[in-house]
């Protein structure tokens, strides 16, 4: 054989090894996504809700939740957006990623889809849960927990609805009854 045969089967080998890399990479790329690891630079895992071992099959529930009205306007955290931090919105919110942090729109409806998750704090006009929520829920006017909401930690709320399916670990303070004790005093 000459020279310029071993050098077409050695390009051969190469772009055969190149492509195999390929697929190889594509592949455990997949796998991490499929994990539901985020695709960022910090490849530190995100610390679950500690409630979520507790919760019913989705299916289950899924049959009987309404599901959360779509706004024509106003912010949304989609479902592939993780927000650390503080959050304060003059306009309504939806949320179906995760939010570790506050969230205040006291004059705006805010919602958490059955994919949304916020640890924290979360004030809004009237507020629709769907998600999952740990922490304070303050509604100005309303709170709707929807069948597939899992709640744990404190809703404050003039006034509150709960559909059954809904899970709750919560201390509920009815603010107006509180405000008007005080004012008696």
């Amino acid at each position: 054989m000459g020279i310029q045969v071993w050098f077409i089967v050695m390009g051969v080998g190469v772009m055969t090894l190149i492509v195999w890399d390929g697929k190889r990479h594509k592949l455990k790329q997949r796998s991490l996504s499929a994990a539901g690891r985020p695709h960022t630079v910090d490849t530190a895992p995100i610390a679950e809700l500690p409630f979520e071992a507790m919760m019913p099959p989705e299916e289950a529930s899924a049959a009987t939740s309404p599901a959360i009205q779509c706004m024509s306007g106003g912010s949304r955290i989609g479902s592939a957006t993780h927000i650390l931090g503080r959050v304060i919105a003059d306009e309504p919110v939806l949320i179906k990623g995760r939010l570790e942090g506050t969230l205040i729109a006291p004059n705006h409806p805010v919602s958490v889809t059955a994919s949304g998750h916020v640890a924290s704090y979360l004030e809004g006009n009237t507020v629709d849960i769907d998600g999952r929520m740990v922490g304070t829920l303050k509604a100005n006017t309303k709170a709707t927990l929807l069948s597939r909401a899992r709640i744990q930690g404190v809703v404050e709320a003039p006034n509150l609805e709960c559909m059954a399916g809904a899970w709750l670990q919560v201390d509920v303070a009815n603010r107006v009854k509180l405000h008007k004790i005080a004012m008696a005093s």
